[in-house]
């Protein structure tokens, strides 16, 4: 299928305003290489063996159909997808002869996250403004564009679904390298590669599978990807591995140096390219399962035991969950400890309700004590004390909290109810070196939380730990089966 219009032509004459300034000539390269249009300057031969690995061989030249595009932040990646799929759905070609009666081709551009796909569609709407681009719209919402041409362009994150079973021209991504690489997770970037191929089956030219990122950690399917094409002549696939500079010879030095000051392997991984060596999985997918009761999903309180509480709290007005863990200490040698109950509400929500219906959970459990973190004092422990439960704030931070409860649940001494959030939030936990120093939190996307997983990292290292009246009754011998007894016989006696 020969396009009706090239890309680099595109770039050149129709986008002209956006694609004028000269530092853009480095994106023109790779226009060049999904024309399949030969490179004839000597600078953008020399970009190409530098940038993909590979000995340039002008009479093997064609069109390059599966692209992954490994550049450093402000190089310019959303706006070259962002042009890429405007001329794939609206420009490449007439799509109502190369598609089934009632089909409709699709371009998918796909974003990490909500914020990510957002910046795509405006990079998109401002692409359309022009008289010429804007009378083959045919329709325009948040998240589709349609043209005159049997064509549409789907804006959304990344989400397998979206891209199975569509009559796809053309799947484009965004910030590959921070997508969900967990095998377990329902749109894994391995999920969404796997869907978009058969999609684009039915496409004349095999469709056009495009995906740009800046690197991070090396897992996952752009990672893979890197370590099988770059630097490989004979592969039909590309990788092109740039540093933001190299792409955006615009982007002051200044502002990458001052990044590397404040947080270098961070800033490396962003401007440099460099693969980041620092971060790594905290827990494995078999370890988290292995200590999950499965079918188990909540346990009723029983007499004679001890429950600990810890929340997450939020306060309902941004993106993070209120969270409430609950459970309690086996008497066993180990000291294991059982999840028996988690809650969690997600925004946006009142946080004096919540605190509400929590208290009342909590009570069931005959818990008059929550624990948290020291984010949560500042606006809930007079919420709590309202509703007759006594606020403790944490002296551990979350991280600390992680750290803690690692040997728990490697050793299997913890006991999780099947909670499927649990699970995937713990599994995408990552163990990071910073200054030295060794925290754990969710990966850094905005769509990444760790709500739950806070919340029971929490609960787990509270319940480990002896309480002073636990302490008593093991200096005294009494039979822990008889805590409760024993903890009401001491008040009496004034001693708790």
């Amino acid at each position: 299928m020969k396009p009706a219009i090239t890309l680099s032509r595109t770039l050149t004459e129709l986008f002209g305003e956006t694609f004028a300034s000269p530092s853009f000539w480095t994106w023109k390269v790779v226009a060049k290489l999904i024309d399949g249009l030969p490179l004839t300057a000597p600078r953008e031969v020399e970009l190409f063996e530098h940038c993909t690995g590979r000995r340039y061989n002008r009479q093997a030249h064609r069109a390059v159909r599966r692209l992954f595009i490994l550049a450093g932040r402000r190089a310019g990646k959303d706006r070259f997808l962002s042009a890429v799929g405007v001329w794939r759905a609206a420009l490449c070609a007439d799509w109502h002869k190369h598609i089934s009666a009632g089909e409709q081709a699709v371009v998918i551009l796909l974003g990490a996250d909500k914020k990510q796909a957002a910046i795509l569609r405006r990079y998109c709407q401002g692409l359309l403004n022009s008289p010429l681009l804007a009378a083959e719209v045919t329709r325009l919402t948040d998240e589709v564009i349609e043209f005159r041409n049997g064509a549409s362009l789907e804006i959304a994150t990344n989400d397998a679904r979206l891209v199975r079973g569509r009559s796809a021209i053309a799947v484009l991504g965004s910030e590959c390298c921070h997508w969900k690489t967990d095998e377990l997770a329902a749109s894994s970037d391995e999920e969404v590669v796997s869907a978009a191929e058969p999609s684009m089956a039915m496409c004349p030219d095999g469709g056009l599978l495009l995906l740009g990122s800046s690197v991070y950690r090396k897992r996952g399917f752009m990672w893979r990807q890197f370590r099988k094409l770059h630097g490989n002549d004979d592969a039909e696939d590309l990788v092109w591995f740039a540093t933001s500079r190299v792409m955006n010879p615009k982007l002051p030095q200044s502002v990458i140096d001052k990044a590397v000051a404040n947080d270098p392997a961070k800033a490396r991984a962003e401007y440099e390219n460099i693969w980041r060596e620092d971060v790594d999985d905290f827990l494995l997918v078999d370890d988290v399962e292995a200590c999950t009761d499965f079918g188990v999903f909540e346990r009723l309180p029983q007499q004679g035991i001890r429950y600990v509480a810890f929340a997450d709290a939020a306060s309902g007005t941004g993106q993070d969950s209120f969270a409430l863990a609950i459970g309690h200490a086996q008497n066993d040698a180990a000291r294991s400890v059982v999840i028996d109950v988690i809650r969690e509400r997600k925004p946006r929500f009142v946080a004096a309700d919540v605190i509400r219906e929590y208290a009342d959970l909590l009570r069931t459990y005959r818990i008059n004590e929550v624990i948290s973190d020291n984010y949560a004092a500042g606006f809930s422990t007079d919420e709590w004390s309202r509703n007759g439960i006594r606020f403790k704030a944490c002296d551990n931070t979350t991280g600390e909290n992680y750290l803690c409860a690692l040997p728990l649940l490697t050793s299997k001494r913890a006991h999780l109810v099947d909670n499927v959030t649990l699970r995937t939030q713990l599994s995408q936990l990552e163990r990071r070196v910073v200054s030295g120093h060794e925290t754990v939190g969710h990966a850094q996307r905005s769509s990444a939380h760790d709500d739950v997983a806070a919340a029971v990292a929490g609960m787990l290292v509270a319940a480990a730990q002896p309480s002073k009246a636990e302490m008593w009754a093991r200096f005294a011998k009494v039979d822990l089966s008889r805590l409760d007894l024993y903890i009401a016989q001491q008040r009496r006696l004034g001693l708790f």
